[in-house]
């Protein structure tokens, strides 16, 4: 009863005063027994390290020296003095601002008492690892409130370079429902305006198997990245979380949260769906053509393909993946080849320039990381050696900034992952460029070398567009449905004035039409010619083509764009060729250089 209690007050504090008990009351289920059950582990493992932490500074009570800012020199007293405290010493304004601090290079809880002598240095928000802090710190007080009011699951919470997400699971036909928004953002206020402190534990990993027994994705994370004895876990009021910090004091640093969502109503009137028919080399196969590919598929594994002739060093394959989501079907297009080791690092740079030249058309800047050896590869060390050379040579050659991933690679060959930032910030990863060593050695492929001897492959997975549901996702937030041109569902609306140029009008759509270009009419007499070109373009239909009595005699059309810019009389021929133009280049401002 007593942590039930606590959750009381934690999750409704002052709500009398505000008008909202009853109503929140009502939202707001109470906490299910396993939240109650995880509260309470936490607080016995955190008894016992507050008592563990004490004992050792009464066992240890020595001194250590902290190398301030500015090069000046403090005493503080090991597992006692926090960068809190010192902060404090400095300035009130300095401790009413850090977030965080770096202690020998390391993050760190300000109200993590230092344990050896230490460089230490003071985040706040004007730092972009101040800014990670308080927008991750801001994540898991969203993570809280879904638990609370939804029953979340949750999974991933970091911050982005402009705020934060959270990914949770709520059941398989579950989804947040418009009523619930406000209840949940009202949830995060009240939760940041408790000042609930972020309390860090270090836990075993049978603690953590025993914190997140209820919560599948946390397992995993624990089985796949905790390699130590320990990792470190958040508790925040209710909240229990799987996490390396470090974080805010408390909550109320954070103060108001707004957020933001997105709608599947809002997807669909982006055009999504219609510009996957649109989109060259996009498009998804019929039951007929996967029939098809498996039938070719055994085919091909019944042959004998184990020798590669002299002259076909490299050859490529498509691989289809059709599965299901939400809105699109799943789909991931990967190409491979098989390319001998001499050659790798061209390959691998022209892979990376088709990278780049898709993306630049995509309009997208992406980020690229070196994954390097997992603790469980497989073949020899000396030829992942060779391979990590390789890609690193090629991303040193191709001039674009990357990080180095340790540890991250496949089990079966090292990799370069690209990743993509969407409206919000939030990475992706899309592109990736893998080596596999284990194919060609499994299937015993083979090719003669230019000694003559035979010599073993390399296996580039290569995939541009990874997940195309994904892709078509981050590619309609960023466009926020204004496709560009050559992309666009809605290129063109056709206008009449009035009914006497209505036969013009479907005369110049079918212009557009035999262009392979999309034009849409608007006859609807009842309504006024303003209102029918504000409705084009409330569309985000990229122009609008206006024929009257005067464009009609001179078969031209009166051109606007979306943003209601007027660009004159122009050739119905000539116009149409230039709508052409511009979508085949591919550019991205077609309304401003027609």
């Amino acid at each position: 009863m007593g942590l039930y209690q606590r959750w009381r007050r934690l999750r409704l504090p002052g709500l009398q005063a505000c008008g909202l008990h009853t109503a929140l009351e009502a939202a707001v289920p109470a906490p299910p027994p396993c939240l109650v059950e995880r509260l309470g582990l936490f607080e016995e493992l955190w008894a016992a390290q507050v008592k563990r932490l004490a004992g050792m500074a009464q066992k240890e009570p020595r001194t250590i020296r902290v190398a301030l800012p500015g090069g000046r020199r403090v005493e503080a007293v090991a597992w006692t003095t926090t960068p809190y405290q010192l902060a404090q010493q400095i300035s009130s304004t300095l401790a009413n601002t850090a977030v965080a601090a770096q202690v020998n290079g390391e993050p760190y809880d300000l109200e993590r008492p230092l344990e050896t002598d230490s460089d230490l240095r003071f985040l706040t928000f004007d730092s972009a690892e101040g800014k990670a802090v308080f927008w991750h710190s801001s994540a898991h007080v969203l993570g809280a409130a879904a638990e609370q009011l939804l029953g979340a699951v949750l999974c991933r919470g970091p911050s982005t370079e402009c705020g934060f997400y959270h990914d949770f699971f709520l059941g398989k036909e579950r989804t947040i429902r418009g009523s619930e928004l406000p209840v949940l953002e009202r949830i995060c206020q009240k939760l940041a305006a408790a000042a609930q402190p972020f309390r860090r534990l270090e836990a075993s990993r049978d603690q953590l198997r025993q914190l997140f027994k209820d919560n599948p994705f946390k397992l995993r994370l624990i089985e796949e990245k905790v390699t130590g004895p320990t990792a470190t876990v958040y508790g925040c009021g209710m909240l229990v979380d799987l996490c390396r910090g470090p974080h805010l004091r408390h909550t109320g640093q954070i103060g108001g949260l707004k957020l933001l969502t997105n709608s599947s109503s809002l997807w669909k009137a982006s055009g999504a769906p219609e510009t996957l028919q649109r989109v060259s080399g996009v498009s998804f196969p019929t039951a007929e053509e996967l029939r098809a590919w498996e039938e070719w598929r055994k085919e091909a594994e019944s042959r004998d393909h184990r020798r590669i002739g002299k002259e076909q060093e490299l050859f490529f394959f498509h691989e289809l993946s059709p599965g299901s989501c939400f809105f699109l079907p799943r789909g991931t297009r990967v190409h491979n080849a098989l390319v001998s080791f001499i050659r790798l690092e061209a390959e691998i740079r022209g892979c990376l320039d088709f990278l780049r030249s898709v993306y630049a058309v995509l309009g997208f800047s992406f980020r690229l990381a070196l994954s390097t050896r997992p603790a469980g590869f497989l073949g020899e060390p000396c030829l992942w050696d060779q391979a990590e050379q390789v890609l690193q040579q090629a991303l040193e050659g191709f001039g674009e900034p990357w990080d180095l991933h340790p540890g991250d690679g496949a089990f079966y060959g090292p990799k370069i992952d690209v990743h993509l930032h969407d409206a919000l910030g939030r990475p992706h990863q899309c592109g990736t460029i893998q080596l596999d060593f284990q194919l060609p050695l499994r299937f015993d492929l083979q090719y003669k070398g230019r000694a003559g001897a035979p010599e073993r492959p390399v296996l580039i997975h290569r995939a541009v567009l990874g997940s195309v549901e994904r892709m078509l996702g981050v590619l309609a937030e960023s466009c926020g449905g204004r496709w560009p041109l050559w992309l666009s569902p809605f290129q063109v609306m056709v206008i009449p004035v009035g009914n006497e140029q209505e036969d013009y009008a479907r005369e110049v759509q079918q212009s557009l039409q035999a262009a392979g270009l999309v034009g849409d009419l608007d006859a609807d007499s009842g309504q006024t010619l303003s209102r029918r070109v504000r409705g084009a373009q409330l569309t985000n239909y990229n122009f609008q083509f206006v024929v009257g009595q005067k464009e009609q005699s001179n078969r031209t059309v009166s051109v606007r764009t979306r943003d209601n810019r007027r660009l004159g009389e122009r050739d119905l021929t000539e116009a149409v060729g230039r709508l052409l133009e511009l979508q085949n280049t591919r550019v991205p401002n077609a309304e401003e250089i027609f």
